[in-house]
């Protein structure tokens, strides 16, 4: 007989095999090519499906461990629980990716099976990407989106930024009960952590050009003006380190410097 513990085992290394040789490779190579301003909508579509198929290796887990668990409300909170960064389309990522996935594999959505989500965007088919000078933008009611640095680049690393040692840990991100915050700062905390004088003015020029909370870029590579969520214009929202010391920063630049009262 199969023993829960057995299942939670092999759950575990098919989600482990899954990231490595699917899903970490095609997000690497779709986030090069975006960067590059060569995405494609094979690309996006093909990512798009991994990070939806990904959902089901941790749902997998989860009900091994013994969680009951509708999947339909397992993907409408996947983004609360897998701490899934950027705000423009709130707490509804996942959904939306898994909603992308089912309208390329039937053409167009079921409206009686997603009433919610249609409800939210308006109709939804796989004509909902359309490529656009070098990025797969997102058309639906009330938006108009880069798709890759909205959507599948923030899912995507709430899926892979982790280096899981061993199959508790995937258990534990799994379960949704591990401390697994992504890291937006990524090379900056090495410098940031720094007292050494030598890298004062490093540190004071990454906090005063802080990058955008929801795309990633910088603000003079932002284009999140171009675009529309909920109706409402996007705009440069700076992601400003809320562990900055000025002050401590400013007396390793300059001995003269009196810190603020």
């Amino acid at each position: 007989m199969t023993t829960r513990s057995s299942l939670v085992r092999r759950a575990c290394q098919d989600y482990r095999q899954y990231l490595r040789v699917i899903l970490e490779p095609a997000m690497r190579d779709l986030l090069i090519e975006a960067k590059a301003r060569r995405a494609t909508l094979h690309h996006v579509f093909g990512a798009n499906l991994f990070i939806a198929h990904a959902v089901d290796y941790v749902y997998a887990i989860r009900n091994a461990y013994g969680i009951t668990e509708n999947r339909r409300d397992f993907v409408r909170e996947f983004d609360g629980l897998f701490s899934v960064g950027g705000s423009r389309l709130g707490d509804r990522k996942f959904e939306l990716i898994d909603a992308i996935n089912n309208a390329l594999k039937h053409i167009r959505l079921d409206p009686k099976r997603y009433r919610d989500v249609e409800g939210r965007y308006g109709p939804i088919s796989f004509q909902s990407l359309f490529e656009q000078d070098g990025r797969v933008l997102c058309l639906l009611d009330g938006y108009r989106f880069d798709y890759v640095s909205a959507v599948l680049a923030p899912a995507g690393r709430a899926l892979t930024d982790w280096d899981f040692e061993d199959d508790a840990q995937i258990r534990r991100f799994a379960r949704g009960d591990g401390d697994f915050v992504v890291d937006y700062y990524g090379a900056e905390d090495a410098l940031m952590e720094s007292n050494e004088p030598a890298d004062a003015i490093d540190q004071m020029i990454a906090a005063c050009n802080p990058r955008c909370s929801h795309c990633g870029e910088g603000e003079e590579d932002c284009v999140c003006a171009e675009y529309v969520f909920a109706g409402e214009q996007g705009e440069f929202e700076p992601r400003f380190r809320a562990d900055f010391d000025f002050d401590a920063v400013m007396s390793r630049i300059s001995g003269a410097y009196s810190p603020r009262n």
